[in-house]
């Protein structure tokens, strides 16, 4: 008698595939007492092998660092020697697990200015870049009034204003240089290195100063004295020639520079804090997945609070350095010291004067009516100035 056809049907989760569940069926089918085992071994090898192959793709993919190509500061800055060169090669690749590799190259060790960092970044010739904001003031002014001279006197107003501003500069970097913006985070407070004694405002009249944009040229020749604008690497054999008297930079960043060797009086009216932006190629953002780009973004915020704290601390130990007024934690102890000028009461009335009727007066007039509107809304509602609108 024959017996009835039995079919038994073994279902087992292979692996978890981009096709949901793939079973495994073995027909077993019995015909005249005997067992025939129908088997699909073949075709199903051949779906099975073919969505490995698939995983291991999407795994492999998945894996695959995101290889980006950066130009930073300065080497001598303190800046980069304790926190963008050691993170951006080795710390964000660790923190990453892995997703996220740097090859970092100073500035200057491309034989780079700074004020074409921007232009190479929209290029693509980099993913990554850092550079001084106010650079690229001819381009656009309203990069200059995040950071005019003497608008912020100390560390936590500048915050402030970059937190103020953020948005502005965020939409200009987007929509007109193919940036995507991480993070603005200055130098340190800007200040005055001379070559000859000074003891405030009215002895640099006649003098030659090195500035590094027309906000600050503004102030200069305010007071009376003449501006040259000098790229920094090129500074001290400036000085050294005579090109200049007297030079701005960072107290911290004339320092490691080792400005103390063409320069003796160390003038610390505040002349800004050199507000650096950290941005990327649009093109090299948009081709990450969206998980290494989150990634990013959380590794620029913590970089962020660390790019400020050093900045703050680098105020009063660049001063150290120069001058042995204190202990020198993170510069160079100058070997022949520097003589620290202070700031009289009179000289700062005067600094106030000259910021608000020189420096925001001129600088809203190269801007504009509608930029001197979302300045006011901005910047001006944290330093209470307003800049004229007509």
């Amino acid at each position: 008698m024959a017996q009835k056809a039995h079919r038994k049907t073994i279902r087992g989760p292979a692996m978890l595939l981009p096709i949901a569940w793939i079973s495994l069926v073995v027909e077993s089918v019995w015909q005249d007492g005997r067992c025939e085992i129908v088997s699909r071994i073949v075709i199903i090898a051949a779906v099975f092998t073919t969505a490995i192959g698939s995983v291991a793709g999407a795994v492999a993919a998945e894996s695959e660092a995101a290889s980006l190509k950066m130009v930073g500061l300065s080497s001598t800055q303190n800046i980069n020697k304790y926190i963008l060169e050691p993170y951006f090669s080795d710390e964000i690749t660790e923190n990453s697990g892995g997703s996220v590799v740097v090859d970092y190259k100073t500035a200057d060790s491309l034989s780079l200015k700074g004020t074409e960092v921007l232009r190479l970044l929209k290029l693509g010739v980099f993913d990554l870049a850092a550079g001084a904001i106010s650079y690229f003031a001819g381009d656009d002014p309203r990069f200059e009034g995040l950071d005019l001279p003497g608008l912020a006197l100390d560390i936590e107003s500048t915050r402030q204003v970059a937190q103020a501003y953020f948005p502005v500069i965020e939409k200009i970097m987007a929509d007109n240089h193919g940036t995507k913006l991480f993070a603005l985070a200055p130098i340190t407070m800007q200040t005055w290195y001379c070559r000859g004694e000074i003891t405030g405002l009215e002895d640099l009249k006649g003098k030659k100063i090195r500035v590094f944009n027309r906000s600050m040229a503004d102030f200069v020749e305010a007071i009376g004295a003449g501006s040259v604008n000098i790229p920094f690497p090129e500074v001290v054999p400036a000085m050294n020639r005579g090109v200049a008297d007297c030079a701005i930079t960072g107290t911290s960043a004339g320092n490691t520079a080792r400005w103390w060797e063409v320069t003796r009086y160390l003038y610390t009216m505040p002349m800004g804090w050199a507000i650096q932006f950290y941005g990327m190629n649009i093109n090299s953002w948009q081709r990450l997945e969206p998980r290494v780009q989150r990634i990013l973004v959380e590794e620029f915020n913590k970089l962020d609070q660390r790019m400020w704290a050093q900045a703050a601390s680098d105020v009063q130990d660049g001063i150290n350095c120069n001058t042995g007024a204190g202990v020198c934690k993170d510069g160079i102890e100058a070997t022949r010291r520097m003589t620290w000028v202070k700031v009289s009461d009179a000289d700062r009335k005067l600094h106030k004067k000259i910021v608000e009727k020189t420096v925001v007066y001129h600088w809203a007039q190269r801007c504009g009516t509608e930029c001197a509107r979302q300045w006011n809304a901005t910047v001006g509602n944290v330093v209470r100035m307003k800049a004229p609108v007509e």
